[in-house]
């Protein structure tokens, strides 16, 4: 008899988060891990070994262009999950992307339109979910033993201010940022022990600011921020999240309070889950010990799994979240962390991350099953300009050694579109390129090349493109950089180039256009000298989240 086909997966972030998928993959039997990818060339070839990968990648684009892949599991920082995700999901392949699903509500949209427009499965990999405390208690929910749920508790209390520099995305992503940065291994469980309920709204507020980093820079989350959320059954939950206060761990808190049972989990290693239930006719005032009733209610996932399965990582939830994975790619079932399963998990502490600078105000929270058409996203994309008082100051275009900068020539077409696709424009091809060069301006297309190799490394145009808003205006656009030269500050240097050469032009209007989730080259553009321009009734609201998140002054009022 023939041998089950198997479903071949890139890891990304191999050498870290991604690795410890290993175990739950062999265990399984049914997965291959076909690619590797992460960004560090030194440890890759150890990463590959480990997970029995026959190819390895540093480019992630590159890995999705080659690769023979039916899916990618994402154990990535924060902020890479969804452009990795579109990227994967554009293709036709499975995303198991870890948790948060993204780091903007925006972005988030982004994410539901791909999955609505797209074939393949999406899956958050909230692997608390899976636990074996949190899966027992979430079948005594199904079974009506709490009555209705109503109120509900869960903490994540993690001390990592030393990890926040081995891991440094986490000093922007996670304690760079106020609000609930990290809350969906609280609000996870607990959103299935409430089955088809969903918070509607939130409050915020945190403790203070007690702790700095060894640059002796505050933190700007507070130390621990709590998240009050209204559920649109009525009921409330509370999720507190604390990963700077110096404490033991404990990342698994919770407490469940139904209309006939209540239960509270253990909150460090010598204590046990207990749990209160009319069904089982004891005094109100007498808890049970929650390991008393597996026996009867455990579910089968757990009581016939192998033990390989069970001492997968995150207590068992590595195995059990790729297992479903697998699963919903085969088309067996759907995924029970699907893309508005992940949405509600998600969204509350994107939207807390506001209400905590608005001193708690009550904010309501999208539902996202409501985004399901390319009209749900927001009309325009933001515009940043060229101000007036600089239309005499073309700023210069510091090229590093071992790069030159140029214009581009015929010959460059097939390499310029492969930098395309390794920035982030997977669509791209050489027949996208010809209307673009009727816009143009003479010399106006550059290139930076790296000498060594002879590849493009960086690219941006300056063409004359007018629009409604820019009569006779002068758009910067098609920017890209290879992700391999990231940090030799070439994105600035091509941009300059064209902005200078708009200006030599005599243009008065010089303009660009970018999404919310671009933040990297956002920060290039403020760098530079570009201000948003606040055109539609919903730009200062979103540029005010965005200069939070990158530190940036909010002042409209010096834009001009």
């Amino acid at each position: 008899m023939a041998e089950a086909r198997k479903l071949k997966l890139g890891i990304v972030g191999a050498c870290g988060r991604g690795k410890s998928f290993r175990s739950a993959c062999e265990a399984l039997g049914t997965v291959r891990v076909q690619a590797a990818c992460d960004t560090n060339a030194e440890k890759l070839p150890a990463a590959a070994e480990l997970l029995g990968a026959a190819e390895q990648y540093t480019d992630y684009e590159a890995m999705l262009a080659k690769s023979d892949l039916d899916g990618v599991i994402l154990g990535t920082p924060m902020h890479l999950h969804v452009p990795q995700a579109l990227s994967a999901l554009s293709r036709g392949l499975h995303v198991l992307g870890e948790v948060p699903a993204g780091v903007s509500v925006e972005e988030c949209r982004r994410l539901v339109l791909a999955c609505r427009a797209s074939k393949a499965v999406y899956m958050m990999a909230e692997n608390y979910t899976y636990t074996k405390p949190n899966v027992l208690v979430r079948e005594l929910v199904r079974r009506g033993l709490f009555g209705t749920p109503y109120y509900a508790e869960g903490e994540y209390l993690h001390e990592l201010k030393g990890l926040n520099e081995v891991t440094r995305w986490r000093r922007q992503w996670q304690t760079g940022v106020n609000g609930i940065t990290y809350g969906t291994h609280s609000l996870g469980p607990i959103l299935q022990w409430m089955p088809g309920d969903r918070v509607v709204a939130v409050s915020c507020a945190g403790s203070g600011h007690h702790y700095r980093d060894p640059r002796g820079a505050v933190y700007e989350n507070e130390d621990s921020v709590v998240m009050l959320c209204r559920m649109k059954s009525g009921g409330l939950v509370k999720v507190r999240v604390d990963m700077l206060s110096d404490r033991p761990h404990a990342m698994t808190n919770y407490q469940l309070q139904g209309t006939d049972g209540g239960y509270e989990s253990a909150r460090s290693r010598d204590e046990r889950g207990k749990i209160w239930l009319r069904a089982l006719g004891r005094p109100a005032d007498q808890w049970t010990d929650l390991s008393e009733l597996e026996a009867e209610f455990l579910p089968a996932m757990w009581r016939e799994a192998s033990e390989t399965a069970r001492q997968a990582g995150h207590g068992g939830g590595d195995y059990f979240e790729v297992l479903d994975f697998v699963e919903a790619a085969l088309g067996r079932r759907p995924p029970p962390v699907g893309i508005d399963e992940a949405m509600d998990m998600t969204l509350p502490g994107l939207v807390s991350q506001q209400s905590v600078l608005e001193a708690g105000r009550w904010l309501e929270v999208p539902d996202s099953r409501k985004w399901v058409d390319q009209q749900s996203l927001p009309r325009q994309q933001l515009v940043m300009v060229w101000p007036r008082s600089r239309l005499g100051s073309p700023p210069a275009a510091e090229v590093p050694a071992g790069y030159r900068l140029r214009t581009f020539a015929p010959g460059d077409a097939a390499a310029h579109a492969a930098l395309m696709v390794k920035a982030g424009f997977a669509d791209w091809t050489t027949e996208k390129l010809p209307p673009w060069l009727k816009r143009v301006l003479p010399d106006g297309f550059f290139v930076i090349e790296h000498v060594p190799t002879g590849a493009l490394a960086a690219t941006a145009m300056a063409s004359h493109n007018p629009s409604d808003l820019h009569p006779c205006g002068g758009e910067l656009g098609w920017v890209a950089g290879d992700p391999a030269h990231k940090g030799s500050g070439l994105g600035l240097a091509v941009c300059a180039a064209a902005t200078a050469r708009f200006l030599g032009a005599g243009y008065r209007r010089i303009y660009l256009q970018t999404d919310d989730w671009r933040l990297a080259a956002i920060k290039v553009y403020l760098k530079m000298g570009f201000v948003p321009l606040l055109h539609a009734p919903d730009m200062a609201g979103r540029w005010r989240a965005l200069c939070e998140k990158l530190g940036w002054d909010f002042t409209p009022e010096k834009w001009s």
